[in-house]
C-alpha cells in the first residue's frame, strides 16, 4: 500500500492476527495469545523493536525508514503474491479504523480474544454503534455488523435507517 504507516503498535498486533489467522505457518510462528487489549504476540513485539533497532523500521511511529523500504522492495519477490495481497487487504481493512472499532470487530469475531481484555466491558457497552459504523464504512457485511452488534439483521436494519445509513443500494 506504497508504504502507508500502520497506525500504531495496537493496529501492528491486530493487523498481524488478521494475517496469522489466514497463515497456518504465521499463527504457529507468532504464537498470539488473549492479553489485556485483545490478540498479543510477545514475539511479534520484539521482532518490530529489533526491526526498529536496526533502522528498518522508525524509531517514533510504525513504518519503514527508506532502508526498510529498499528491504521490503528486496523482499517482495520471495513472498507469494497471495500473502502480499493479505497483506494489502489487511492493512486497508484496518489502518482507518478507530480503535473501538478496531477492538469491536476483534472482540466479537474472534471471541476468546476478549477473556483478557481491559476494554471488553466499555467495547461490549458501545457494540451496536460500532457495528453500525463498521457498516456505514463498508467495512463489514450486515450478518457481520448484526453479530458485531448483538442483534437480528432485521433490528439492526432498523437501527441503520434510524442513523441515515443507507442498508441497500438503491
Amino acid at each position: 500500500n506504497s508504504f502507508q504507516r500502520v497506525r500504531g503498535k495496537l493496529w501492528f498486533q491486530k493487523e498481524l492476527f488478521l494475517i496469522a489467522q489466514n497463515s497456518g505457518e504465521l499463527a504457529e510462528e507468532a504464537d498470539f495469545e488473549s492479553d489485556f487489549i485483545g490478540p498479543y504476540s510477545e514475539i511479534a513485539d520484539e521482532e518490530l523493536e529489533q526491526l526498529r533497532r536496526e533502522g528498518i523500521v522508525s524509531k517514533e511511529k510504525v513504518e519503514l525508514t527508506p532502508l526498510g523500504r529498499d528491504v521490503a522492495n528486496r523482499l517482495r519477490g520471495h513472498i507469494s503474491p497471495a500473502i502480499l495481497e493479505l497483506i494489502s487487504e489487511m492493512k486497508r481493512f484496518l489502518n482507518n479504523l478507530t480503535k473501538e472499532e478496531l477492538l469491536g470487530f476483534i472482540y466479537y469475531s474472534y471471541p476468546k480474544m476478549r477473556i483478557d481484555s481491559v476494554e471488553f466491558a466499555e467495547i461490549d457497552k458501545n457494540r451496536e454503534q460500532i457495528a453500525t459504523s463498521l457498516f456505514g464504512k463498508g467495512k463489514v457485511s450486515l450478518g457481520k455488523a448484526a453479530l458485531i452488534a448483538g442483534m437480528s439483521q432485521a433490528d439492526l436494519i432498523n437501527a441503520l435507517k434510524a442513523t441515515g445509513i443507507k442498508v441497500f443500494a438503491e
